[in-house]
């Protein structure tokens, strides 16, 4: 494959069912692009030595040594490496509760998804219920890898199988599966990842490596938004300390606060007492404004270009997971998007939805269970969302009751 990108950042989330070989396929990519050091290899091994295991490469995931005693991986794990071409954070997601956590709270932006599935066992209830949060979350650059291969003695028959099992749920959810690659692998043997094997000649695509360094990135410029996350003023000066989420902010912009509705001009930007001419997506950074200053201007504000303003809502529709017990209509709680916390209530719960399938199950539930999804129409308090398929970084929401997360969902529409 032909690639003239030069150290592009890529995010990739590995997903599938518990077991299918996730972090092995990770500690893989780790070690075959030399992003573990020797004495780490060398102390894995004696500790697999140790407790009488095998040398698996899933244990350069685990942090602890109390993981590798009880063969788990406990939490969602980032890591960096490189290929020739690109710099990747990989991320691997455990469980369905992690899965959520991570996407949808915005701690990980997601280029491509990865989906990990045994030749063994094929399409299990984890496998579906990540390919319901891909679709909910609009990935749609998708590579399948059939990992295990050397546990079914390479069979392309076996393969094919797969592949047609897949399919056939990709294609239910909507997925194009003409244009998805299906990769036969064994991260355990390292077949397929970053060298071509010789068990498998039968197959003449691209290993997995050269698959991510072909990954398309966006690079559309999107609307301004910046989240404020803190106010101050120092020696006459009015500072806004925050996050540039989409779009590129630069001095001299007329600019307009939501929910606050304050307008101002940008007067100067720094980062690290560095002064800058513009800021990009995923900056976070001071602003100093102009002559009407930071009175009335809070934490959870969200600005943009005075010319294409965020507009604050006090009703939107979003399709939520849940993860506590149950969720009723008429119920209230905390909601959180960007830094806003404000109060919501569950004005209507329109349709319950299969999370392992995507069929909408039941329309005007009064509530919803654990594992449960649904499209529900919230009122809040102002506050600035938006539709998660134009700008992500605002479209991604988090409830909250007693202190704890129970649910975290996509916003469809901010003014319906």
């Amino acid at each position: 494959m032909q690639n003239e990108k030069i150290n592009v950042n890529v995010n990739v989330v590995l997903v599938g069912h518990v077991d299918h070989g996730k972090s092995t396929l990770i500690g893989r990519l780790l070690y075959d692009s030399e992003s573990i050091k020797d004495e780490r290899v060398d102390e894995i091994q004696k500790l697999a030595e140790e407790y009488k295991r095998r040398f698996e490469f899933a244990y350069f995931l685990d942090s602890f040594e109390d993981e590798l005693k009880e063969e788990r991986t406990i939490d969602t794990m980032s890591l960096m490496f490189k290929s020739e071409l690109n710099n990747y954070t990989i991320t691997d997601v455990p469980g369905h509760k992690e899965f959520i956590k991570n996407m949808l709270t915005g701690a990980s932006h997601t280029d491509v998804a990865v989906l990990v599935v045994s030749a063994e066992e094929g399409v299990q209830e984890q496998t579906r219920r990540h390919l319901f949060l891909l679709k909910m979350l609009g990935i749609k650059q998708v590579f399948v890898v059939v990992n295990k291969m050397d546990a079914v003695d390479y069979s392309k028959e076996t393969f094919e199988t797969m592949k047609a099992e897949i399919t056939e749920v990709l294609s239910s959810f909507g997925y194009a599966t003409g244009q998805i690659l299906f990769i036969p692998v064994s991260a355990m043997e390292g077949d397929n990842i970053y060298r071509r094997s010789e068990k498998m000649e039968w197959y003449d695509g691209p290993t997995l490596i050269q698959a991510l360094d072909v990954v398309q990135i966006s690079e559309e410029e999107k609307t301004q938004r910046f989240v404020v996350q803190d106010v101050y003023g120092v020696d006459g000066e009015s500072t806004i300390i925050g996050r540039v989420e989409s779009g590129m902010v630069r001095r001299g912009d007329e600019i307009i606060f939501e929910p606050s509705g304050i307008q101002s001009e940008i007067k100067e930007l720094k980062i690290f007492g560095e002064h800058l001419e513009e800021a990009r997506a995923g900056d976070s950074i001071g602003v100093t404004i102009g002559d009407r200053g930071i009175i009335g201007i809070m934490r959870g504000d969200v600005f943009g270009l005075v010319e294409s303003p965020p507009k604050p809502t006090k009703q939107f529709l979003g399709e939520a997971v849940l993860l506590g017990k149950e969720l009723k209509e008429g119920e209230t709680l905390e909601l959180r998007c960007g830094s806003a916390k404000v109060e919501c209530e569950i004005r209507e719960i329109k349709e319950k939805i299969n999370s392992e399938t995507g069929e909408v199950i039941e329309t005007n539930p009064n509530g919803i269970n654990e594992h449960d999804a649904a499209t529900i129409v919230f009122d809040t308090e102002p506050l600035v969302v938006e539709k998660f398929v134009e700008i992500p970084e605002l479209g991604r929401f988090v409830l909250v009751k007693n202190g704890r997360n129970i649910g975290a969902g996509v916003v469809l529409d901010a003014n319906f």
